[in-house]
């Protein structure tokens, strides 16, 4: 159900005021209070088809068990706002199957984050996104063998037209994509771990921050309810047809009472009613394990909001299948209320189907908006560097095995250089080397075990590997680490937009950290004419840490280089003297041994006439 008004006011909060769940988390720790951060500013508000007071209502009518009508008309339907009956405006049957109808000759990869925004907007796409809730799902061998194998079954059940995210409670919005690509999905599913009532490892400094509170589970389960309320919000700005969501949990912790997450709860709910957004639920414990239908909370996700609850299953894999069937034939109904559009109040909405032995799904009901919520600008949005900065201190939740930095350069004639260096995420690992093989577009990624292509790297330890790319296009790696004896130990994927250096009055190269822990790494670091950067960005107070900066003009003239310390609500802490180390060059000392344990953010910034330029580098003092 979408509400038009509702839709316009949420969604721009959540394209101004969510940009990153990570940042949102350290918020919650401290405070304990749960906020949205900011989103990306660049996003405007969506356009709607609809009349701007109209309800829509995505309805799902069922006969013979889950059989699908598909041969209703406007005469058919029936619906009630708070009992009174509505005169339905327009009607629409929908229906895709996961296979293109149109442009079959165009490549189906997703290319970027524009291009899946394009392509959920067709008719011919279906939109689905995984919430991988581990801060609510056991890590019990018998549950989680049951969650990879049925979550496994329900990926496959995709279409090649289908777009798909995956989702954590620490998942930035600014780091959501799509894709088309099966094996990808499969690896998340296979990767997924559950993490209820666990506590270590420590995946970053928010979980760190988190273990202040006094009831670190009641804010878990914030956490949960505010990244899957910013997640359906997005959807939500998505498109008008039925977008989905599959919410993989056992159920957040409400706390005592319940009181605070039960507003999170509501919350989730309304986001959901206003976007057009169906939320199922996938308890992945075996028949007994849980209560009759489930975690209560789990119930009223799906229940208000016309999704499935699947839950003490010994077999869920069909009811998973279902609710990809559920998302290819619906009705989209729509709706004029014949009440004041803006009374601020909860309606119930019931819609019925005329013919005998039907079965109808959808939502129960929404809010409607207020006089000041119609009307209300915008918060200010969050700065958009300070979110992404901290999004990469987030660590996959699968984790991984090594730590990866990634620098962008000039380099020969229009191209960029693109630098890749790792280093062994905890100490006494078994990575010898990591093999980066490009991924082109419009081509799949090589098979676990082919040999590399002529324009892959090896990088073994303590080294680093160069790569010249088009700039301004997304760039692909797969990566690939091994131990000693050549055996795959970890393999992921890295993207990144590849910014222009040529051409441009003023560009900014990527900073690089250069750690000592000892005075006698402190001088070879001192003495070195190109020394190695670190990919770590967790330090001890006792290091001692450089940052150097680089820049490029077009002309003669240098620009005004500065730097500054900030925490990570953005409060300027410090300034940073940048001591020139040459042309175009230089350096930053982190005053490591002054600073309490917590994550910062370094901003340089440099300026060249009406040209202002900026990196943000976050890192964790331990």
């Amino acid at each position: 159900m979408v509400c038009r008004p509702l839709c316009r006011l949420t969604r721009q909060r959540a394209f101004l005021t969510a940009v990153a769940v990570a940042a949102v988390v350290m918020d919650l720790a401290i405070s304990g209070v749960v906020s949205i951060g900011a989103q990306e500013p660049q996003a405007a508000a969506p356009v709607f088809r609809a009349g701007v007071d109209a309800v829509r209502v995505d309805v799902s009518v069922f006969e013979d068990g889950d059989k699908v009508v598909k041969d209703l008309q406007v005469s058919d339907f029936e619906i009630f706002e708070d009992g009174i009956r509505q005169e339905i405006a327009t009607a629409e049957f929908v229906r895709s199957d996961g296979t293109r109808s149109s442009d079959t000759n165009e490549s189906l990869e997703i290319r970027s984050r524009d291009h899946a925004a394009a392509e959920a907007e067709r008719d011919d796409v279906r939109v689905f996104a995984i919430f991988l809730d581990d801060y609510h799902v056991d890590k019990a061998l018998d549950t989680m063998q049951r969650a990879r194998k049925a979550l496994t079954a329900f990926v496959a059940g995709f279409g090649p037209n289908d777009i798909v995210a995956v989702m954590d409670p620490l998942t930035p919005l600014s780091a959501l994509s799509f894709t088309r690509s099966t094996d990808e999905l499969l690896r998340r599913m296979e990767e997924f771990q559950g993490r209820r009532f666990e506590v270590y490892p420590v995946r970053s400094v928010m979980e760190e921050a988190q273990l202040k509170s006094r009831n670190v589970w009641e804010l878990r389960g914030s956490v949960s309810l505010s990244a899957l309320e910013a997640l359906v919000t997005y959807l939500g700005g998505l498109r008008e047809g039925r977008t989905s969501v599959l919410f993989v949990s056992q159920g957040p912790t409400m706390g005592r009472g319940g009181l605070g997450n039960l507003e999170r709860l509501r919350m989730v709910v309304q986001a959901a009613n206003r976007g057009n957004v169906t939320i199922h639920a996938f308890d992945p414990r075996p028949l007994g394990s849980s209560r009759f239908m489930g975690e209560n909370s789990l119930a009223q996700l799906t229940y208000e909001t016309g999704g499935r609850l699947i839950s003490n299953s010994n077999n869920p894999d069909g009811r998973l299948a279902q609710t990809i069937m559920d998302a290819s034939a619906y009705y989209l109904l729509g709706y004029t209320p014949n009440r004041p559009v803006s009374d601020g109040k909860y309606h119930e909405i019931e819609v019925k189907v005329k013919r005998r032995g039907m079965r109808v799904r959808s939502r129960r009901g929404y809010w409607a908006p207020t006089l000041e919520e119609r009307s209300a600008a915008p918060p200010p949005p969050r700065d958009p560097g300070m979110s992404e900065a901290l999004a990469m201190l987030v660590k996959p939740s699968a984790g991984q095995v090594v730590d990866m930095w990634v620098g962008a350069s000039a380099g020969t004639g229009d191209t960029t250089t693109l630098t890749l260096r790792w280093e062994p995420a905890e100490r006494g690992s078994d990575v010898d080397r990591v093999d980066i093989e490009p991924v082109h577009p419009g081509q799949p990624p090589p098979p676990a075990g082919a040999p590399l292509a002529e324009d892959a790297r090896s990088i073994a330890s303590e080294a680093s590997a160069t790569f010249d790319v088009t700039p301004g296009e997304e760039s692909a790696f797969r990566l690939t680490a091994r131990g000693l004896d050549g055996e795959v130990i970890d393999q992921w994927q890295y993207k990144t937009v590849v910014p222009a250096f040529a051409g441009t009055p003023l560009a900014m190269t990527t900073p690089r950290f250069f750690r000592a822990r000892s005075a006698f790494e402190w001088r070879a670091l001192k003495a070195s004419a190109d020394p190695l950067p670190v990919a770590s960005r967790t330090f001890s107070r006792t290091d001692r840490v450089l940052v150097d900066v680089g820049w490029r003009t077009d002309g003669d003239e240098p620009p005004v280089v500065t730097a500054s310390l900030l925490n990570t609500k953005g409060d300027s802490l410090v300034t940073l003297p940048v001591v020139a180390q040459s042309s175009g060059h230089g350096r930053v000392t982190l005053p490591l041994s002054s600073l309490a344990g917590a994550a910062y953010v370094i901003r340089v910034e440099a300026r060249l006439g009406d040209e202002v330029v900026e990196q943000n580098m976050a890192f964790t003092v331990e």
